[in-house]
């Protein structure tokens, strides 16, 4: 089950990341700046460490539920985690068409100080966490602390990872992509991921 937790949120975390609203605005401001591409990779990853920070946060406090959960109904622990991770990503899928990308990097930066940039890019990007990781700390929980600090590791390094090589690649044209069926189609991505985790879970389980 550890295993199917970190395959699912290395894939998740990996789509989430390369939403284009987490780096190519930054990169954007870069260029406007006239930044140098390691001044925007470092940006960028700091960015990303603050948007994971807050996940991570947040993931431990939903992943100690998930433990205190497991420890009260021991044997319909694994069978609640399998139906969560099926209503989020039916969740997901619902919302597909009802809600427009949501915006990560606050507008109209450019021109600023580069330390008010800096600093106002880490602000907004630790007040978002990603949320549909939150569903897999709930389940990690369930198999104690150090899944949920396998977890925390994994997701960390793979969505800072996704940012940084995104960027440095935009440095080489990958700006110039259309990057909107990505945004168009994140929550149903994001959706199947969460119900095939759930399928696997019971079905490996049960």
């Amino acid at each position: 089950m550890l295993w199917n937790l970190l395959i699912g949120s290395l894939l998740l975390g990996s789509v989430h990341a390369a939403i284009p609203n987490h780096w190519l605005p930054v990169v954007l401001i870069g260029r406007a700046e006239g930044w140098s591409e390691r001044e925007t990779l470092g940006v960028v990853a700091l960015s990303g460490f603050f948007h994971t920070l807050s996940t991570v946060v947040l993931g431990i406090v939903i992943g100690a539920i998930g433990m205190e959960v497991s420890e009260r109904l021991e044997d319909q622990t694994r069978l609640i985690a399998s139906l969560l991770l099926l209503f989020m990503g039916l969740i997901y899928f619902a919302m597909h068409d009802a809600n427009a990308p949501h915006e990560h990097v606050p507008r109209g930066l450019s021109g600023r100080s580069k330390i008010t940039i800096i600093t106002t890019l880490s602000v907004a990007m630790l007040f978002s966490p990603c949320l549909e990781i939150e569903t897999f700390f709930f389940t990690a929980g369930t198999l104690g602390w150090t899944a949920i600090t396998t977890l925390a590791i994994a997701y960390t390094i793979v969505t800072i990872a996704c940012m940084v090589g995104l960027t440095a690649f935009s440095f080489r044209g990958l700006a110039r992509v259309n990057w909107h069926w990505l945004d168009h189609h994140e929550k149903r991505i994001t959706g199947g991921i969460l119900i095939a985790l759930g399928i696997f879970t019971f079905i490996i389980k049960f």
